[in-house]
């Protein structure tokens, strides 16, 4: 029984090293805590960081922090602060750095339209179920005569902030639920075979 055990155990062993060997091979191209001074834009940032040691944790609570509020964040119709954002969140809610920053990729060039299309739709959405009935943007219409479109049209895009911002926000939220929930569970279905 003795050798039973010990081969599990073995095993098991063998398997964590597995993983951490797969992880650490995936993590290698990223700035970790012990070489972010060897990168010239985040020099300053290096002894604050490494006095956090939750910003670069792989822990539960700071991977469900990172992906619930990075996902939030990167639904939201804020090009260009996306970053800058993130960073002052995973200090404030104790969050994995790398991966709130990672999550920002999700809306880039090629995403970001239909993502905010969606944001506008589900925010006007929301604020006709609130009883708040905004007239809907000319420029997004399917009737829209684009021979007549000029540059300074453009502006008239602003009063579609308000209702990016709400859908963004529900749309942000229930993604990033999601994505936090299934977290969880792969975590602990991951460990459970290995549990004493």
């Amino acid at each position: 029984m003795d050798d039973v055990v010990t081969e599990e155990e073995s095993i098991r062993l063998e398997d964590r090293r597995r993983r951490i060997r797969r992880l650490k091979k995936w993590m290698r191209p990223l700035p970790r805590r012990s070489n972010i001074h060897r990168y010239p834009v985040l020099k300053w940032f290096s002894g604050m960081a490494r006095r956090r040691s939750f910003l670069w944790s792989f822990r539960s609570r700071e991977m469900v922090t990172a992906l619930f509020l990075g996902l939030i964040v990167a639904f939201m119709p804020l090009v260009g602060i996306q970053m800058l954002i993130v960073f002052f969140i995973a200090f404030w809610f104790r969050a994995n750095l790398p991966v709130i920053v990672a999550l920002q990729w999700v809306s880039n060039p090629f995403t970001m339209g239909p993502i905010y299309y969606a944001d506008y739709q589900i925010g006007m959405a929301m604020m006709e179920l609130f009883g708040i009935a905004p007239e809907p943007n000319p420029l997004l219409q399917s009737n829209y005569d684009w021979a007549h479109f000029e540059l300074r049209d453009i502006g008239a895009l602003l009063d579609t902030f308000p209702p990016m911002m709400l859908g963004g926000l529900a749309l942000g939220s229930f993604l990033g639920l999601v994505v936090a929930v299934a977290y969880k569970w792969l975590a602990k279905w991951s460990k459970e075979p290995y549990a004493s």
